[in-house]
């Protein structure tokens, strides 16, 4: 029997903020309703929220635990299935109330909240109407064993249904309006497929009700599949050769793609008559020209392999009357048993050698035609250390034989950081409610990180006696490791200030000495409880970055390392403070340099066992928006910043820090918070930041931890778009970072309500006026696969992404839908290795 109930808006409720109250939950014949185990419920909200904002109130103490699952259904219309469970059974009484806070206008229209609720007694809502089809027979015999499915959408929520062929189905559909899209049915080469078409192609399901739904197959289409297969070709191992292949008739270009040797490439979706033509570029290599002679391939409804081989290659040697030695001289800070592959491309012919990590002398094995090359050698990893090649970039040699070619080899980042894993990672902001662990333990993250202390900016007024923030960090990220079974650990990261130049009049805060003894005190706090977390299996308990903008804030105005500010003595009443009997070193001065070896001193002193790192940003050079213009190269700007944090000591002495965090600006691209402030970045603007990470990593020989970076995704042409889409936290981070196929190399792709948006006329000139240009620009570009692959050539450990109000793992801040946590889910199935 269906359950009735009143509910109501709570007084005070505004556009941003409101209550639902809902009491007197009754049967149809007003009956009363008893509880056994747990009661059910649920309803759309014009906010996604979490279980802490379920507030109950009953006659009689019988709740305990509360969750809530929740879906965006569009623009501002999530669904949620709250369950309550109960300690003892209970009878409902009409005044017993259930209060549920949303951040999100529930005043405009009401009715649409407030009649959306369907509750059940010990078991689940029936939210579900009946979804009736009939599926026509297989189309084509080659078909008779593939399933068709159904695919129904209706906002981040997918059904997937598996229909039979000649059979009718009926599914159980949870209610609401949904797209449906009817899949292809295929063979597994795709030689034969056929569309399935449903009509209609938006259902509206209503609980308890049936929808039907129409559907019939087209045309079957058939092709051919062809798989080339690239042997070991003699002479050319180290090559990347260039395919193509052509319809013979048409002259139409069917596929064209890059392929080493022992490799191979399916092609799909061929046509299934005719002829094709595939051809490689021929190779000039170390005086020796090679060319190809691939037999045509006949067409046909079926799969096909080519082998291309040794007989299909024709080699020819050049003369080389002219041609000169040219040898290579190498120094390498240390021997590393790796070799290097280095490379001459020249306009007629290529030189390659394979140089191995040691100093030494060698030369190319074939000798060099005189002219002008470019040069080109990989930087490896060896045993999580980064190892930098250098070598000339052009290099023009002489027809007297006196070019020598000089390469150096020298270790930067070591890559393994204290607490981390020893491969490429992701963490996330935490805001510390209780869906968070399900979030993290979806993403297998590796760490989480949140602000320490009470207000999150070293509480510099006050000395705290406790500090739950860091308690609760901890405490949720050993339930996250807990729950993906401490196969690997989860770090909690701690962001701490013992001097906040974020609020900005940088003199005024360096001179609060007050402030700094507070701040200090707070920060061993931290510290202290930090160590209380040390066990056998967490010999590093926790992480800190600490005080974010000061380094920046200090650079940008320009007060050097002697600039006095108070230091012994504010740190001298946070020792007492706490009763730390610990002697200052008499290095640690009154001035910014001595502020910072005063908080590397205090950490390795009080808490030895954290890893810990400070953090730098974009703008410590005066100004962010450098990164837009073409005529400035990220390295400039990187080798400033490094220059600084050098004059400063920031990594030197005997408590050197661990890691550098590096920061953008926490906020989604397509927001206001970051378009307004001028930050708006493409593919070109993000690979210039990471360019810029991995420049600060080489100077500065440090692994660094890009952080706070926005996850959000770029919208296609079919998501929900709303006029006014601030609230929705789409942005560029996330496609680029960790790949978006969707969007791939072709800004119309994106969203046409996103393309429209003007950037505000102080920015236009760095920007353009709107995302088409700041596309347009980045051109060609192409986000299919991630940009994370290199991340640790660029001294890159980890990453840490989303903040306070910006898109990261959690779904309680930004943007709820599970795109992040499944890439990043996917991407632990296999993580980049630093033992290379």
């Amino acid at each position: 029997m269906k359950i009735s109930y009143d509910a109501v808006v709570g007084a005070g409720a505004n556009e941003y903020y409101g209550t639902i109250i809902v009491s007197n939950l009754r049967y149809e014949d007003n009956s009363k309703v008893t509880v056994n185990e747990y009661l059910a419920f649920n309803f759309n909200s014009p906010a996604n929220l979490d279980s802490t904002a379920i507030q109950p109130s009953y006659t009689s103490w019988v709740t305990g635990g509360i969750t809530v699952e929740t879906s965006q259904l569009s623009d501002g219309v999530y669904n949620a299935t709250a369950t309550l469970s109960y300690t003892q059974p209970y009878t409902m009484q009409p005044a017993d109330q259930i209060t549920i806070g949303i951040n999100g206008d529930v005043v405009s229209s009401p009715d649409t909240w407030l009649n959306s609720f369907v509750f059940a007694a010990d078991q689940p809502p029936a939210i579900e109407g009946t979804l009736t089809c009939t599926c026509p027979p297989a189309p084509n015999p080659a078909l008779s064993s593939v399933t068709p499915t159904l695919t129904l959408q209706q906002g981040s929520n997918i059904v997937t249904i598996p229909l039979q062929y000649g059979k009718t189905s009926n599914t159980q559909v949870a209610q609401g309006t949904y797209s449906v899209t009817a899949n292809p049915v295929s063979t597994s080469d795709q030689t034969v497929i056929a569309p399935l078409v449903a009509d209609p192609s938006t259902v509206t399901m209503v609980a308890g009700q049936t929808t039907y739904l129409t559907l019939a197959f087209g045309a079957v289409e058939t092709y051919c599949a062809l798989d080339i297969s690239i042997a070991s070709l003699t002479g050319l191992a180290t090559e990347t050769l260039q395919v193509t292949v052509t319809d013979i008739q048409t002259s139409q270009t069917l596929a064209s793609f890059a392929a080493r040797t022992n490799s191979l490439t399916s092609l799909r979706e061929l046509p299934a008559s005719g002829k094709a033509r595939v051809t490689i570029k021929n190779v000039a290599l170390n005086d020796v020209n090679y060319s190809f002679e691939i037999p045509n391939v006949k067409l046909e409804n079926t799969l096909l392999t080519l082998t291309i081989d040794d007989s299909m290659v024709t080699s020819a040697g050049v003369p080389t009357s002219g041609y000169v030695k040219l040898p290579i001289d190498v120094t390498a800070a240390q021997a590393v048993d790796r070799d290097i592959e280095l490379r001459l491309i020249g306009d007629s012919m290529n030189y390659v050698q394979t140089v191995a990590a040691k100093t030494g002398k060698t030369s190319f094995p074939a000798l060099v035609q005189p002219g002008n090359y470019s040069v080109t050698a990989s930087d490896f990893i060896n045993s999580s250390v980064v190892y930098v090649v250098d070598v000339p970039s052009q290099l023009s040699v002489a027809k007297d034989g006196s070019t020598r070619l000089e390469m150096t080899i020298s270790p930067s980042a070591n890559l393994a950081v204290r607490g981390f894993p020893n491969y490429l990672c992701f963490g996330g902001c935490t805001d510390l409610v209780p869906s968070n662990e399900a979030d993290f333990v979806e993403a297998r993250t590796t760490s989480l990180f949140d602000y320490a202390g009470t207000d999150g900016a070293g509480d510099a007024n006050v000395y705290l006696t406790d500090d739950m923030q860091t308690r609760a960090t901890i405490s949720l990220a050993r339930s996250v490791e807990a729950d993906l079974g401490n196969v690997q650990p989860v770090l909690p990261v701690l962001v701490s200030y013992t001097c906040n130049l974020s609020l900005g009049d940088t003199p005024t805060q360096l001179a609060n000495a007050d402030a700094h003894a507070h701040s200090f005190a707070n920060y061993i706090l931290a510290l202290n409880i930090a160590n209380e977390a040390i066990d056998h299996k967490h010999p590093v308990p926790a992480g800190f970055i600490v005080n974010p903008d000061f380094l920046g804030a200090c650079q940008q105005g320009n007060y050097g390392p002697t600039y006095a500010m108070p230091v012994r003595a504010p740190l001298q009443t946070a020792l007492d403070h706490w009763s730390i009997s610990a002697a200052i070193p008499s290095d640690i001065t009154d001035t910014i340099a001595g502020y910072v070896l005063a908080v590397n001193w205090l950490t390795r002193t009080v808490a030895p066992a954290v890893t810990f790192g400070w953090q730098i940003n974009l703008w410590g050079v005066g100004y962010s928006e450098w990164i837009y213009q073409d005529d400035i190269d990220p390295a400039q700007m990187a080798q400033q910043t490094a220059d600084y944090v050098v004059d400063l000591g920031v990594y030197s002495g005997p408590y050197t820090p661990d890691f550098l965090a590096i920061d953008r600006y926490e906020a989604d691209d397509f927001t206001q918070r970051a378009y307004v402030n001028g930050y708006c970045y493409g593919p070109r603007e993000w690979n210039r930041y990471f360019d810029f990470c991995k420049a600060v990593s080489r100077a500065l020989k440090l692994p660094v931890m890009p952080w706070q970076i926005p996850a959000s995704r770029i919208p296609t042409t079919t998501d929900p778009v709303a006029a006014d889409f601030d609230s929705q936290h789409w942005g560029t981070g996330g496609s680029c970072l960790l790949g978006d196929p969707a969007i791939g190399s072709d800004y119309h792709n994106v969203n046409p309500t996103i393309l429209a948006l003007q950037f505000p006329s102080a920015f236009q000139q760095y920007m353009g006026k709107s995302v088409t240009d700041m596309f347009i620009r980045s051109e060609p570009f192409d986000i299919s696969n991630p940009l994370y692959g290199d991340f640790p050539l660029r001294g890159i450990f980890t990453i840490l992404l989303g903040g306070g109000a910006t898109t990261g793992i959690v779904a309680a801040i930004g943007n709820p839908e599970p795109w992040v946590r499944q890439k990043l889910n996917a991407y632990m199935n296999n993580p980049i290795s630093f033992n290379q």
